[in-house]
């Protein structure tokens, strides 16, 4: 099923307009740019509309999930306000590729949202691990990703587009960051035990969608998406200089955490080893 065209609202954001800052109409860069990398840029942009619709729909999942655990109405609201800047995603990211194939593109097909089933949580835990592992896992590692984006971007359409997308992001992690906070101790070390297994499995996700890829070129890196060695290399930098901080800074247990990043953050098998830790 394609993604419907503009789902944003007037009650957003930006009060119904698509970006804070207008994205630049002509960019020079992108038509020097080989058809192969405006090509390939444009299906890696045109993927990631898609992959910002399906976070619309994780936050469908965490402002139920905030009115169910009562919430105070600011972290709800914000829940609210994600999924409409997650639906601006989508359009802003469908625009991007489009400057890049030198057409409008149409929606991408809709992905498929496989909620966790955190088998053995109570409903209370569950909706708990449902904010915590989308925005303090999740949005947060979106975060660091999306600076190594703008770091190595010099496209003017990209870095506009990226700045965009990086402000919102930040906004919310903290949503999930500020309901861990608002937790009891006890409550906050339920939720500790299941961290490690959240994060590797938030890490395999990440470095699936961003895959090695030999022929990879600075022309790529420049709008917007780096090589995947410097893409994980910041993925792992979220949890060792964001998530294990902030989760120390409230009193929770990261060793297990921290022996498997120690030892490489390897995603190619369950690192059952560290689970005693």
């Amino acid at each position: 099923m394609r993604i419907p065209e503009r789902e944003y609202t007037e009650a957003g954001r930006w009060k119904g307009r698509l970006t804070n800052k207008p994205i630049p109409d002509h960019d020079p860069t992108i038509d020097a740019l080989s058809a192969a990398d405006r090509e390939k840029l444009a299906t890696i942009w045109h993927h990631r509309a898609a992959m910002e619709r399906r976070v619309g729909d994780a936050f469908d999942v965490i402002r139920e999930a905030l009115v169910r655990l009562r919430a105070p109405e600011t972290l709800v609201s914000l829940a609210t306000r994600a999924i409409d800047d997650e639906y601006r995603h989508t359009e802003l990211s469908r625009l991007v590729a489009s400057r890049f194939a030198g057409r409008a593109l149409p929606m991408p097909e809709r992905l498929h949202l496989e909620v966790p089933k955190h088998k053995g949580a109570s409903p209370e835990l569950r909706d708990t691990l449902f904010v915590v592992g989308q925005c303090v896992l999740n949005e947060t590692t979106a975060s660091a990703f999306l600076e190594c984006c703008v770091k190595h971007a010099t496209g003017p359409v990209a870095v506009a587009a990226l700045r965009e997308l990086l402000s919102d992001e930040i906004d919310h992690g903290r949503i999930g960051w500020s309901h861990l906070a608002s937790l009891d101790q006890a409550k906050r070390n339920e939720v500790a035990r299941w961290m490690f297994p959240m994060a590797y499995l938030n890490l395999q996700i990440w470095k699936k969608e961003t895959p090695y890829d030999p022929s990879h070129s600075e022309a790529l890196s420049r709008h917007g998406s780096p090589s995947a060695e410097v893409t994980h290399a910041a993925l792992v930098g979220a949890l060792e200089d964001l998530i294990v901080p902030g989760m120390k800074e409230l009193e929770m247990n990261t060793a297990s955490i921290e022996a498997w990043l120690a030892a490489g953050a390897n995603t190619d098998r369950a690192p059952i080893e560290f689970l005693s830790i």
